[in-house]
């Protein structure tokens, strides 16, 4: 065959340039193993470069013809095996023989078609010479494995063609479907809900009503009426209460002459239809109707559940959450009753919270025995939910079912609620009427028991975290106590005094931070509120001008904030502003653009004796000289009308929820 036919063939496979495939990756793997060689490739010659499909242990992915070993094994009957590329003038120039990575031994077996054309090779590479080349038994498995990786090319070639094959037929199915709503537009009278009406106007010339000329079989189908029972009669009579905006939107193409689209309910029959009316004469028109009753119970669903996963997030009780759920989905369902309740442990009492129910239905609000109203707990006790389209006919109430009828249940849905896996509570619907519950609203149902359940957990693992962190309090706030008794014990004979003070000071600050952190869960605390409690520790807040803007600080940059106001504080009582009555500080901070944001905070004391810098630095002064967060960036200049200080450290740092105290 000659090389135009050849790479023609090698088209007609699709294989070049596809991504990788487990079984080309599998032959190359087992062809590596069985001719123990680093390097196995299932090598396609096309017109100017070879390319593997499959490839271990070699670094390109394809090469030019001029680096292809591969190319001389297209002319030779079998396998094509060279001990040494050096030695073979085929090969010995070859640049990945003379260069990297050189390579040394090749052995490859032909990709051979049914037809006898080669399209390249499975082949095996090593970067030593091998004089005595591959054993028997290893030729034979290559020859093999040569004839998987043709038959993967041949399986995969013919699903490339079913697919095409598939999507001609898809192309042949959409252009039929466009005909065939092509040619029912054209006789759309016949087989769309249509109807032909008559404007009704008042002595001052008003449209008030509108009376049916004609109405094909189908717009009786749509609504659930006989066609001839309508003809002649008007549209309130049809259907009592209908909302004006029905003669409205036909008065308006009577009168302009143009048409109009709209969507509406018809309220006693529960559906809802698109309409698409025009002007026929001087006081007639034609509507077309399509129902729409799924597409729009649909997006009604979609949006409920959209609205219900915003309030659940922002309730903080179960029965908020519980009262929110029922009336979303009495709105969204349009039903009669919705409400939840909790259950006994063996299921045989249901306590109802308040529900949500139409005007003139009466609250289930209380205590009810399942047993009372048929068959129902056997559904609950499997954890199933339980749908009645009619309480008379219904297997599991049609042995009695005046209890619900009395309580103005026509059909009803229980869905039970797990909790820890048992079940624990339930959401109930209730309709006046018989009414068939698609599996599209049980499954939006089911959706909002999965929330208030997630909702439920949530709110009890908030309680249980809130009396775990109360817990921790107390025992941090007895450990703390327990702490400052033993120092005060111990230390008592030390003749140090200020040292055991300044201890025993660090100990209440250090609760104080602790404190302001478990109010907060452990995450982040403002931070006013922790500048507040720490110099509230030391004297009357109202010695202090304390202004900045709110921000959240990490538990690593609330203790160290706490400890560096804590030793700020101190020595102005005992040698700055605040040893004098006269004397006060002024504390501010604020947020510099530099370095996506920096925390800077000035302390400036006032009114005090004159001030020197201290002789001698112990911790209080190391504590102070780590600034906020233990950055270092602090300045002290200490004038002599006060202390001035300034201390800075990059806001990220500083609010980071995930830093713990060090």
């Amino acid at each position: 065959m000659s090389d135009p036919d050849r790479l023609a063939t090698l088209r007609g496979y699709a294989i070049l340039d596809t991504g990788p495939e487990p079984g080309f990756d599998d032959a190359v793997q087992l062809a590596t193993l069985i001719c123990e060689a680093p390097v196995a490739l299932v090598s396609l010659v096309s017109h100017d470069r070879q390319w593997f499909k499959a490839r271990i242990d070699f670094p390109m992915g394809e090469t030019d013809l001029d680096a292809s070993v591969c190319v001389h094994a297209l002319s030779v009957p079998d396998l094509l095996i060279i001990d040494d590329l050096t030695q073979d003038p085929r090969t010995a120039s070859n640049p990945l023989v003379t260069g990297p990575p050189g390579i040394r031994f090749y052995a490859g077996a032909p990709l051979r078609t049914p037809d006898g054309v080669v399209l390249g090779t499975l082949c095996v590479i090593d970067r030593e010479p091998r004089p005595g080349g591959l054993t028997p038994n290893q030729a034979s498995a290559l020859r093999s494995l040569a004839r998987q990786v043709m038959g993967q090319l041949e399986l995969r070639r013919a699903m490339v063609a079913q697919d095409a094959l598939l999507a001609a037929r898809r192309q042949a199915e959409t252009e039929l479907k466009a005909s065939e709503a092509y040619w029912r537009g054209l006789f759309h009278r016949f087989s769309e809900g249509f109807v032909v009406g008559e404007v009704l106007r008042d002595a001052a010339g008003r449209v008030t009503d509108w009376r049916y000329i004609d109405v094909n079989a189908a717009f009786g189908a749509l609504v659930g009426l006989d066609p001839a029972s309508v003809m002649g009669r008007t549209v309130r009579q049809v259907f009592p209460g209908i909302e004006d905006d029905w003669v409205d939107d036909f008065a308006e193409v009577v009168e302009t002459g143009e048409g109009r689209t709209f969507t509406r309910q018809i309220g006693a029959i529960r559906r809802w239809y698109e309409g698409r009316a025009f002007r026929l004469g001087p006081e007639r028109f034609a509507v077309l109707f399509f129902e729409t009753t799924a597409r729009v119970g649909a997006e009604a669903r979609s949006t409920a559940l959209l609205a219900l996963g915003d309030r659940l997030r922002d309730l903080v009780t179960i029965p908020a959450m519980t009262r929110a759920a029922s009336a979303i989905v009495g709105e969204t369902l349009d039903v009669a009753r919705v409400g939840f309740g909790r259950l006994s442990a063996d299921l045989a009492v249901i306590d109802v919270e308040p529900d949500w129910t139409v005007a003139g239905v009466a609250s289930l609000t209380g205590r009810h025995r399942f047993d009372d109203y048929g068959r129902l707990r056997p559904k609950l006790e499997r954890g199933e939910p339980l749908a009645i389209a009619d309480v008379r006919t219904d297997p599991h109430t049609r042995d009695d079912p005046s209890p619900l009828l009395s309580l103005g249940i026509g059909s009803m849905v229980n869905v039970p609620i797990r909790e820890r896996g048992r079940v624990v509570a339930m959401f109930f619907v209730h309709d006046l009427h018989p009414r068939a519950w698609s599996a599209e609203e049980m499954a939006f149902l089911a959706n909002v028991a999965d929330r208030v359940e997630v909702g439920v957990a949530r709110l009890q693992a908030e309680d249980q975290q809130r009396i775990l962190n109360d817990e921790l309090s107390h025992r941090l706030k007895n450990t703390l106590a327990m702490v400052q008794a033993i120092a005060t014990q111990t230390l008592k004979g030390i003749p140090q005094r200020d040292a055991v003070d300044a201890f025993i000071q660090r100990l209440a600050a250090l609760g104080r931070a602790h404190e302001v952190l478990l109010q907060q869960d452990w995450a982040t605390a403002p931070m006013r509120a922790v500048v507040e409690r720490t110099l509230d520790l030391h004297t009357v807040l109202g010695r202090f001008a304390i202004a900045g803007p709110d921000l959240s600080l990490g538990p690593k940059a609330v203790l160290s904030l706490t400890l560096l106001l804590h030793e700020l504080a101190t020595n102005a009582i005992k040698y700055g502003a605040l040893s004098r009555d006269a004397g006060g500080v002024g504390l501010t901070w604020a947020v510099a653009p530099e370095g996506g944001g920096t925390l800077v905070m000035s302390w400036q004391e006032r009114g005090g004796p004159p001030v020197t810098a201290p002789t001698r630095r112990g911790l209080g002064s190391r504590l102070i000289g780590m600034g906020l967060a233990g950055t270092g960036e602090s300045a002290l200049d200490y004038r002599v009308d006060g202390l001035r200080a300034e201390f800075r450290a990059p806001l990220a740092m500083l609010n980071d929820p995930s830093s713990g105290a060090d």
